[in-house]
């Protein structure tokens, strides 16, 4: 079996079907329903940034531009497409990115947490949404640092855990989607996974010698509950994103390490979807 052949020699479990190469590293499917979620939430992070890709002040002329974990390569695409001056290799453990791309977008099956096997020195390195995928961030910011053009910028774009309530007497007894938010760190935590790890980003980047770094912290509402246009339909996205990560993040995690049955884990997700539906003036919120 060649290496393009066993790429797409996927695992299916629990009705859900996994990436093979680096099988297991990454506890979350691939298939149609996560692309479009993924796409989803590309629409989510777009709109928080008033309809851009990134926020470092890099030039507009950017030639070697790298995004990290970059799934259904919607990001890439649309960035290659934003700048034609720059070559943009997006890489992922799987392949399910388009086929027809602009000539200056291309896409590598690849795992991150590995020594980088890139010639290239980046200007840019983006990564979004891959608290769940790096365990070790220190090493992925070493790596980073080592690939970047003196002068170039890394931009971490990242959802950090636990989910939030505006309520802070609610507790994860009395609601399901506390709950999930907490079984979800406590099964991430025993396969090495620290799921609020972007709120020590800064200093880790400091410690492998990045500069002049800076974040910017956004609430994102769970549901219709905040206040503006803006924000009425961020959260509309931001709900729709949740209502199919959860499957998405506990099938695999919640049955191989918290030992769950399937059945177990789909009762207790109805739980967290009857929650989302009703609302109950329940005001979530996710620290993006």
């Amino acid at each position: 079996m060649s290496v393009t052949d066993s790429v797409y020699n996927y695992r299916y479990e629990n009705g859900r079907r996994y990436h093979a190469y680096s099988e297991g590293k990454y506890p979350v499917p691939n298939d149609e329903v996560e692309k479009d979620r993924l796409d989803l939430q590309h629409h989510a992070f777009r709109l928080t940034l008033d309809g851009a890709l990134y926020r470092a002040p890099i030039r507009k002329d950017v030639h070697n531009v790298l995004d990290i974990g970059t799934g259904t390569g919607i990001w890439a695409v649309e960035f290659a497409e934003e700048h034609p001056s720059a070559q943009v290799l997006g890489t992922d453990l799987s392949p399910i990115q388009p086929t027809e791309v602009p000539p200056n977008c291309s896409f590598l099956i690849d795992d991150c947490e590995k020594e980088w096997v890139f010639h290239d020195q980046f200007d840019f390195i983006h990564t979004r949404a891959m608290v769940a995928a790096i365990k070790d961030w220190n090493h992925f910011f070493e790596q980073a640092y080592a690939n970047l053009k003196l002068g170039g910028y890394i931009e971490l774009q990242e959802i950090t855990f636990p989910v939030m309530a505006n309520d802070l007497t609610l507790t994860p007894e009395q609601s399901p989607l506390l709950r999930w938010s907490s079984l979800f760190t406590e099964a991430a935590s025993t396969i090495g996974i620290d799921a609020a790890s972007p709120q020590k980003f800064a200093s880790s980047l400091r410690s492998v010698g990045f500069v002049d770094i800076h974040a910017k912290h956004y609430k994102w509402p769970v549901g219709g509950w905040a206040k503006g246009e803006k924000m009425k339909l961020l959260g509309r996205f931001v709900k729709e994103d949740l209502m199919d990560w959860l499957p998405s993040s506990a099938l695999a995690l919640f049955t191989r390490v918290l030992k769950w049955s399937r059945e177990e884990v789909e009762l207790f997700l109805a739980t967290c979807r009857r929650e989302l539906k009703e609302e109950r003036g329940r005001h979530f919120y996710a620290n993006v």
